[in-house]
C-alpha cells in the first residue's frame, strides 16, 4: 500500500498542485488573448473616424472616435457611447460593430487595452483593463467638455467643472464585465448596454472542462464578478445575448437581468452566437437599442 501511495498518489497530487500553481500565477494569460494586428478600421465599413490617444499606467493607448450619424443621433438622446471590447483580437475586430452603433446614433469611442493593437504595455490583467477603462472615460469626458466649450463658449466655461455628459457604457463579452465595473463606478452615466457577457470568471471556469476540477474559489485572482456588481448599478440596463452562444450561455444574461435592480430590458436573439447578435437580429437590433434609449429613462 505504501508503494502504491508513493508511486501513484504522491506524483498525481504533486502534478495537481503544480497545475494549481500555474493557473494561479498565469491565469490572466488564459483569460486575455491580445492581438497586435489591427486588421480593419471603421472606414472599411463606410464610417469616418479619428485616431485618438491617451495614457494609462504610463503607457500610450490607441483608439478611434467615430462620429454619430447626424440624422440618427437625435433618436438615442446621448452624447456618446464608450465601447469596451472582449478578451481577444483588437479594436480592428470590433470595427464593424462600432460603425453599426454610430449609425444607430451614437458617437463611439473604442480603444485597445494595454497590450492590444497599437496600445503600448501589457500584459493585460483585470485591474489593468479597469485602469485603462477609467482613463478612457476621463479622456471622453475631457473631449465632451472641449466640444461643449466650442459650441457654447460662455455657458460651458461655467459648467465644465461639473459637466458629466450623456454617455452610454457598452461592453461585449469580457468587455461587458469591464462595462459593468465602469457603470458601478460612474452612476452619472446615462445607460449600460452589455452584450454576450458572463456572470463571473469563476462561473466561466466551471463551464470549461479544463478548469472545472480545480478549486477556483481558492486559486482565482481574476474575478470579474459582474453578477455581484450589477446589483449596485443605478442606471437603465439593456442586456443582449444570443440563444445559441457557444462561449457564454444565454442563461448568464438572464441571471444578470434578474440581479439588475432598476429599469432594465433584455433582448435574447434566437439562433445568434457569441459574435453575431446584430447580424442575426437584423433591423430588430437597432430598433431594440433605440427603443431602450427612448423608454429606459
Amino acid at each position: 500500500m505504501r508503494r502504491i501511495v508513493k508511486w501513484t498518489v504522491v506524483p498525481i497530487a504533486s502534478i495537481y498542485l503544480l497545475l494549481c500553481l500555474v493557473i494561479y500565477l498565469h491565469q490572466s494569460k488564459f483569460i486575455f488573448i491580445p492581438q497586435r494586428v489591427v486588421e480593419f478600421t471603421p472606414r472599411d465599413f463606410g464610417c469616418d473616424f479619428e485616431d485618438v490617444g491617451f495614457e494609462s499606467g504610463g503607457k500610450a493607448l490607441h483608439g478611434w472616435w467615430i462620429p454619430a450619424d447626424a440624422q440618427a443621433s437625435a433618436l438615442v438622446n446621448a452624447d456618446s457611447l464608450i465601447y469596451f471590447h472582449g478578451n481577444g483580437g483588437s479594436i480592428g475586430a470590433n470595427a464593424a460593430h462600432a460603425c453599426r452603433l454610430s449609425r444607430v446614433g451614437f458617437g463611439v469611442l473604442i480603444f485597445d487595452y494595454r497590450g492590444y493593437g497599437n496600445s503600448e504595455g501589457g500584459p493585460p490583467t483585470e485591474n489593468r483593463v479597469y485602469e485603462d477603462a477609467e482613463q478612457a472615460w476621463q479622456y471622453l469626458l475631457r473631449r465632451q467638455v472641449a466640444t461643449r466649450a466650442q459650441e457654447h463658449p460662455g455657458r460651458a466655461q461655467n459648467e465644465a467643472p461639473n459637466y458629466r455628459g450623456r454617455t452610454v457604457i457598452y461592453g461585449h463579452s469580457l468587455g461587458g464585465a469591464v462595462a459593468i465595473e465602469m457603470a458601478k463606478r460612474h452612476p452619472e452615466a446615462s445607460a449600460l448596454i452589455v452584450e454576450s457577457t458572463f456572470t463571473s470568471i469563476r462561473e466561466m471556469a466551471r463551464q470549461s472542462p479544463m478548469f472545472r476540477f480545480f478549486p477556483t474559489w481558492l486559486i482565482l485572482n481574476q474575478h470579474m464578478d459582474s453578477l455581484t456588481k450589477i446589483a449596485s448599478v443605478r442606471m437603465p440596463v439593456l442586456l443582449i445575448h444570443g440563444t445559441s452562444d457557444g462561449v457564454v450561455p444565454s442563461t448568464m444574461a438572464e441571471q444578470l437581468y434578474a440581479a439588475a435592480p432598476g429599469r432594465k430590458q433584455i433582448l435574447l436573439v434566437t439562433g445568434a452566437g457569441h459574435e453575431n447578435c446584430a447580424s442575426v437580429a437584423g433591423p430588430k437590433y437597432a430598433q431594440a437599442v433605440v427603443g431602450f434609449m427612448k423608454t429606459g429613462f
